[in-house]
């Protein structure tokens, strides 16, 4: 029997990221799908903004060619862009505290003829219309915001292209790395106070990937890279882990370990080759346990600083946290429901919110921890993910006061089914944990 110690005196000096974050923002289906409730209670910290709307209204939001649609205009000029739309989906974000990660570029193009994804015609021109768009949202250039919007993340997997695929650049790596050195350098220079990184790459480590660090570091300048953003989609927490720590050792060994790493699109996926099958486990119990694993491990076992779930845009086969509830026909707005994997989000926002993580004992293959205290609370976030149904032991000290036990699995979703009381504050207790179970233990 696998036994969990923490002492919530413990601390280890680290704070518990901001891991939770998702990819789309709470009003979706062109403002139909209303989803701003949950993420309020979710606490999702990030949405960033790629392939928003697709397919629904992609025409309008968020990319350069729907912000401003003729590449041959005067990109100084106000009149010349198209904020509309975009404007009322990031309100909604700044509406529940959702700060987003802005995605420079454009969403993928899987249809036979593709129409954005070639390199832009002018490098630097691309750039500048950048700099107003930025200049828009947070320095509030053509009647627009003040708001804090601190990533700009530079196109989206680029590197698809060297397997064959042509739905995200259409240019060689030369072209792309080029593009990325003109773009990055004149928005560092616009604006030095923000975090301008990228490429929203399919993996980690590849060798596009390295061939695009040996074009920067062969610039007679040092190109900016203030963070770095990578994708993964798998069944396997340790095979994120493992390239979390290879990207930390490639950006090292190119001079640029002080970028951070930005996991910004992950989920559950079994075999690309054949996807119905993941689509319904990501949404379910296994899917909750997935999630769980993953945000312990990223938070114990990488040093990735901000990460989004693929996907929370209701629509999408990607979307395991939400589903539609129901349709408000006065309000033309569907009300949703939680899933299963939302509560994974919601328990981890629970320790985000204390804030200071506390040191985990017995962690073992297939069941993950995560502890954290703050502001006379504590709470522990337990995932058994692959270890098949076990017991475990729990030895907790130095709990504030009583705990709510909550569970997620086949049967339970997110049900409170006990509350445990510490005698001076220490606690033992044995867990009984089905394959696949979620397991939160928080201050009640």
């Amino acid at each position: 029997m696998p036994t969990i110690r923490v002492n919530f005196q413990n601390q280890t000096g680290r704070r518990i990221r901001p891991l939770h974050g998702v990819n789309s923002g709470p009003l979706t289906k062109v403002f139909t799908y209303d989803a701003r409730p949950l993420f309020r209670e979710g606490g999702f910290p990030f949405a960033r903004l790629h392939d928003v709307e697709y397919p629904y209204g992609s025409g309008e939001f968020v990319d350069i060619p729907c912000i401003f649609r003729d590449f041959h205009a005067d990109e100084t000029r106000e009149e010349n862009y198209n904020f509309g739309l975009t404007d009322e989906y990031l309100k909604a974000c700044v509406e529940v505290g959702c700060e987003p990660l802005f995605r420079l570029g454009v969403s993928i193009e899987h249809a036979p003829v593709k129409r954005h994804v070639f390199p832009p015609q002018d490098f630097g021109k691309w750039a500048r219309i950048c700099e107003h768009i930025i200049r828009h949202y947070t320095q509030g250039w053509a009647n627009g915001f003040h708001w804090n919007i601190r990533y700009w993340e530079i196109w989206n997997e680029a590197d698809s292209a060297a397997s064959g695929a042509d739905n995200m650049w259409c240019g060689t790596p030369e072209e792309f790395y080029e593009f990325y050195c003109v773009s990055a350098t004149y928005l560092k220079q616009k604006f030095p106070h923000l975090k301008i990184g990228g490429c929203g790459y399919t993996s980690g480590v590849n060798p596009f990937i390295e061939d695009f660090f040996r074009y920067l570091t062969a610039k007679p300048y040092r190109v900016p890279l203030d963070f770095y953003s990578w994708h993964s989609y798998t069944t396997d927490v340790s095979t994120v882990v493992d390239m979390s720590r290879r990207v930390a050792c490639m950006l090292e060994s190119f001079g640029y370990g002080d970028a951070e790493s930005v996991f910004d699109e992950w989920n559950y996926m079994r075999d690309w080759k054949d996807q119905a099958e993941s689509y319904v486990l990501l949404k379910n119990h296994v899917g909750a346990a997935f999630c769980g694993a993953m945000l312990c491990a990223m938070q114990n076992h990488t040093n990735i600083a901000e990460a989004n779930y693929f996907e929370a845009d209701v629509v999408k086969e990607w979307c395991g946290i939400f589903t539609v509830d129901r349709m408000s026909i006065g309000a033309r707005k569907a009300v949703l429901a939680p899933l299963k994997p939302f509560y994974a989000f919601r328990a981890f926002h629970t320790l985000y919110q204390m804030g200071r993580e506390v040191a985990v004992e017995g962690e073992e293959p297939g069941l993950y921890a995560t502890a954290a205290v703050g502001e006379g609370k504590a709470g522990l976030l337990i995932a058994n993910y692959g270890k098949g149904k076990t017991s475990a032991k729990l030895l907790l000290s130095g709990l504030p006061g009583p705990v709510e036990v909550r569970v997620v699995d086949a049967e339970r979703t997110f049900e409170r089914v006990m509350t445990l009381s510490p005698t001076a504050g220490e606690l033992c207790a044995t867990m009984e944990l089905g394959e696949n179970t979620l397991l939160y233990l928080g201050s009640a």
